[in-house]
């Protein structure tokens, strides 16, 4: 059986109880940890690596948004639990797996949970599919010829047009927008609308040449022209176009292109 480790933040002491307790009667939880206050679950987080964490919004000091953009590299699988709808946006702009409104059901608690449990495998999965891989390079014999190493990265896109393709290199793309269940890449040679998702392509792309800028909008770095903060934090790209930055990313994205400007 799949065991999974669970940590639970919520300043209100009856709605942490739930969540415990709904978490405990789960046979797959072999612990559930507790915290107050965002700062104390950053270093149960750091210390206990929990698999999954229910992280309520608004809490005194540490607000669950800032927390979670915080963790982001220590691995946690994030599930929202709170009573404001209004932080959706901003809730899924930091990875997060999914957003429970309070007070609600147990139904829609396992369900969150079950979605939860199925990002932590897959995540495992794809651990062990590495190590499996690495420990496989480090058999080979040393007198076998490894095969070509095959770039980490997208170096370029292939876009079809009609009967024709069109083949753009990853440093000619200027922006990259959501559009329903395509997106819209801005190069510097047009717009080519592509049937992927942009979460897709994110996974694809050199993050030390292109970040995202909120939920629907990656930007290629090299190409921003100016960075302004007057009532949140825009971009003026290198074919005129106008990026927001989510309040989430906006230390991300200012510490990525600041030194660009300069």
């Amino acid at each position: 059986m799949t065991r999974f480790r669970a940590l639970v933040v919520d300043d209100e002491p009856l709605a942490r109880e739930i969540a415990v307790n709904l978490l405990r009667a789960d046979g797959e939880i072999e612990a559930v940890i507790e915290c107050g206050d965002g700062e104390s679950a950053r270093e149960r987080i750091l210390s206990d690596r929990p698999d999954i964490v229910f992280l309520d919004i608004e809490m005194p000091g540490v607000d669950g948004l800032t927390l979670a953009d915080s963790i982001q590299s220590a691995g946690p699988v994030v599930v929202f639990t709170t009573a404001f709808s209004r932080y959706a946006v901003e809730a899924f702009d930091v990875a997060a797996t999914d957003y429970v409104l309070k007070p609600f059901s147990d139904a829609r608690f396992h369900e969150a949970l079950s979605r939860a449990k199925r990002r932590v495998r897959e995540r495992r999965l794809g651990v062990l599919a590495s190590e499996m891989a690495t420990v496989a390079a480090e058999l080979q014999p040393d007198d076998v010829q490894a095969p070509p190493e095959v770039p980490r990265f997208l170096q370029r896109l292939t876009i079809k047009q009609g009967s024709r393709s069109v083949v753009i290199r990853a440093d000619e793309v200027i922006w990259i927008e959501a559009e329903d269940y395509c997106v819209m890449v801005h190069s510097a040679r047009g717009r080519h609308l592509i049937r992927a998702s942009l979460a897709s392509l994110e996974e694809r792309l050199d993050p030390a040449l292109f970040i995202r800028a909120h939920r629907t909008a990656i930007v290629n770095i090299e190409h921003v022209r100016e960075m302004e903060d007057r009532n949140g934090l825009s971009l003026t790209l290198s074919d005129g176009a106008q990026v927001g930055v989510s309040r989430a990313r906006k230390r991300q994205v200012e510490d990525a292109v600041g030194p660009r400007l300069r």
